[in-house]
């Protein structure tokens, strides 16, 4: 059985028993349940036998761990909020180290992980939702959430891949000027991101030769990383190699021939590793410790298209991202603003078509929890819903932004889905609010007014988990406001 089953059922059995208050009298704990707080997690006294609280306070703890919190961000990325969703309102103000340019969930969703690119850090936050080991039971608290010790100084955070219940934080560096392989001021390099190494205080980081625009997809034992050995005038990474993990940081097992000029975008599924390239994709096919790599050319649906370019200019489109999903064998990739559905085994790219408007473009997409939908923003403020089972049949056009999408995809709004409720999240920091999204009814829910203007959300707490096929999301994730890369076509939904 997988750690997330085992979590799961955890869970559950936590939940059943906070819902029999019979089985937990004289068993628990004075500060469950925290209410509004400024204090940025402390010690928690359990009171003189540390096992007194009421049935009031148990139903607050289960409905904690039943729908979770979101961890929202203000504008200025030097203040957090955590948000209690079973009790619709702010419980605690976080004050951050540094600022927050970009916040992730870590793999399991313990965690939020916030990435400071202005002062080369990246912090982790804990929920306050836990269960304890108390010997012959599990107890589950709801406490207030706090900053754990461990901080990652590795030069500029970027991209953040998960699968399963592991993520590669990948970190540029720096290059010198016209960005040549020799000589950069920082080299880039990953570090193996897993809730249990967070809550540790260690995760393997392993170096690289340069810098580099890059990404790195775990696999376990291993994790794929862009290497740049041959490009220079550019960012964008070349080639990729298998590093083998050993204790605190990796050694290189295998690096490919064939090569992935331009590359940018990354997502994984079973028992592939995709990248997209200027010119195609490389798939690369781990069986046991065996790795592989074969590419995938764009097929004429994709380069037929001109896709205009920051600068003015126009050039053939491209894979820029992709999305995955646990409960899926395939991804979906964007080029120029265009889905696709892509099939690493049968080396497929396939347009999903969407509107039969040509001149609409999507400027973010994910897919909800369990992979049932495939949400699509596009470049008017629409939200169009699409059934993967039907053949991505559209289900429902949703206007969430009513005055269309103000910039292009480097700021547009992100789709942050509850893996519990299911329910998806997009921030609308024009109004103060959060925007809550029933993927499921096809309709807009009550909105999360909030007192300040938020920059970042993720969700974070205890993944409950429904069956075995509906375990984990995983996803690119990164976002490009500081980047000078913006001529490559892809989104920025993450």
């Amino acid at each position: 059985m997988n750690q997330l089953n085992v979590l799961s059922r955890s869970i559950a059995l936590a939940l059943s028993a906070l819902l029999a208050a019979s089985v937990l009298s004289g068993c628990g704990s004075s500060d469950d349940r925290k209410t509004s707080s400024t204090d940025s997690g402390h010690d928690h006294d359990h009171g003189e036998d540390g096992h007194d609280h009421g049935d009031g306070e148990t139903s607050d703890v289960a409905a904690e761990m039943e729908q979770g919190r979101l961890f929202i961000t203000e504008e200025d990325g030097s203040q957090a909020y955590v948000y209690s969703l079973a009790q619709n309102e702010v419980i605690q103000t976080l004050s951050l180290t540094g600022q927050a340019d970009a916040v992730k969930t870590s793999p399991e969703s313990n965690y939020a992980v916030v990435m400071d690119r202005t002062n080369q850090a990246v912090n982790f936050y804990h929920s306050g939702i836990e269960i304890e080991d108390h010997g012959d039971h599990d107890h589950p608290y709801a406490r207030d959430a706090s900053k754990m010790p461990l901080q990652l100084n590795y030069t500029r955070p970027v991209h953040f891949q998960t699968f399963n219940d592991q993520a590669g934080l990948f970190f540029d560096g720096l290059g010198a000027a016209g960005n040549p392989i020799e000589n950069p001021e920082q080299e880039a390099g990953f570090a193996l991101v897993t809730d249990a190494g967070i809550a540790s205080g260690e995760l393997p980081y392993q170096q690289l030769s340069t810098n580099m625009h890059g990404t790195a997809e775990p696999r376990g034992g291993y994790v794929i990383s862009s290497e740049r050995y041959d490009t220079v005038g550019s960012s964008l990474a070349d080639t990729l190699s298998v590093y083998r993990q050993h204790n605190d940081h990796y050694h290189i097992s295998q690096t490919f021939d064939t090569k992935c000029m331009g590359l940018h975008g990354s997502g994984s599924v079973t028992d592939y590793s995709v990248f997209a390239c200027s010119d195609g994709l490389v798939s690369i096919n781990q069986i046991e410790d065996e790795f592989s790599a074969e590419k995938i050319t764009y097929p004429a649906s994709v380069t037929n298209i001109q896709c205009p370019s920051a600068n003015g200019d126009s050039s053939p489109a491209r894979i820029g991202s992709f999305i995955t999903n646990h409960h899926h064998e395939f991804m979906i990739g964007n080029a120029c603003g265009q889905p696709y559905h892509v099939d690493p085994a049968n080396k497929d790219i396939t347009p999903i078509t969407w509107t039969t408007d040509s001149s609409r473009q999507i400027v973010s997409y994910a897919f909800d929890a369990h992979g049932e939908y495939l949400m699509l923003l596009d470049d008017t403020g629409k939200l169009h819903l699409l059934d993967v089972a039907q053949n991505y049949k559209q289900t429902a056009v949703l206007d969430v932004f009513p005055n269309g999408i103000e910039d292009d995809s480097h700021s547009a709004p992100s789709f942050i889905s509850n893996p519990n409720t299911e329910m998806v999240y997009m921030l609308d920091p024009s109004n103060n609010k959060i925007i809550v999204i029933d993927p499921d009814a096809g309709q807009l829910e009550s909105a999360i007014e909030l007192t300040f203007t938020p920059s970042h959300v993720a969700w974070f707490g205890l993944q409950a988990g429904h069956d075995d096929e509906h375990e984990h999301t995983d996803e690119e994730s990164h976002d490009h406001n500081h980047d000078s890369d913006s001529e490559h076509n892809h989104s920025h939904s993450h």
